[in-house]
């Protein structure tokens, strides 16, 4: 056998190796439901509906596992929900309505959450420049609709943001509010006034629907929408889900910039 069909066959074997032993196979097969969520304000409500609400407890129900997705935005998060990897997933607007021109096999059930994307900017500046996250343009849309044409926008990688900001590369930032509360600088809504500006929706796989646990989910996540919305209820898994002590005035803050969940159960049909 001749060195290059050596090493294809090696790698034929790594391959089909690593299909039969990885994580999402392994929930494949024992029947859990996948769920994608990031790792921010958006993935909030997954794990309160696992925590708090009792939502696929692997120990007893063995029907749920949670997958963090860190940018729901990236081509990896959408391969892996065209994959079949997931049936349920929280994503941002912009990668949601990317899945579906892609695949038609996905749907978005509803948006559940709004002015979660807030803007953080230098104290006493005319903002010029403003950091977003790469292929988010609900992003570039708040920055347009909260300052001049002057004022530019410079898309990174997420985790480049905070950076960008302490190096004074840019004036301000669009970004998650549980990291921009972290931050120090003024703080803006995502959407001026009363109007809403949808940060994150709820996505399914068709296929999914007819299981009779896709009911369960969507009762228990419309009951954790209206939970979270409480300043107490809201404090405390913010202190669960990320280790951050808010403050009575930093929730009064949250809700003058606008962030809360919304959600209604879409009507079923027979």
């Amino acid at each position: 056998m001749s060195t290059m069909k050596k090493l294809f066959v090696i790698a034929a074997a790594a391959a089909l190796l690593l299909a039969a032993f990885s994580p999402l196979q392994q929930e494949k097969d024992n029947g859990k439901i996948r769920i994608g969520a990031p790792d921010d304000t958006g993935g909030m409500i997954i794990h309160y509906l696992v925590h708090e609400k009792g939502y696929g407890d692997a120990e007893v129900r063995h029907d749920f596992e949670l997958y963090p997705v860190k940018d729901c935005c990236s081509s990896t998060s959408q391969w892996a929900l065209s994959s079949n990897q997931y049936d349920l997933a929280v994503m941002c607007p912009d990668a949601a309505e990317s899945l579906l021109e892609k695949d038609g096999r996905f749907e978005i059930v509803s948006p559940f959450l709004m002015n979660s994307d807030i803007v953080v900017v230098k104290p006493g500046l005319s903002p010029q420049k403003i950091g977003i996250s790469q292929n988010r343009n609900h992003q570039a849309q708040i920055v347009a609709s909260l300052f001049s044409r002057d004022c530019a926008t410079a898309p990174m990688l997420p985790a480049a943001i905070p950076y960008a900001y302490e190096k004074n590369a840019v004036d301000g930032v669009v970004v998650d509010a549980l990291r921009g509360f972290t931050m120090t600088g003024d703080k803006l809504p995502a959407a001026a006034g009363e109007a809403g500006h949808i940060t994150y929706v709820l996505v399914v796989n068709k296929g999914f629907k007819e299981d009779a646990r896709y009911q369960e989910f969507l009762r228990l996540f419309e009951e954790s929408v209206k939970e979270l919305n409480q300043p107490d209820i809201l404090r405390e898994e913010i202190r669960k889900y990320k280790g951050i002590d808010f403050s009575r005035e930093e929730v009064n803050q949250w809700n003058r910039l606008g962030i809360k969940h919304v959600f209604t159960i879409p009507e079923m049909h027979a």
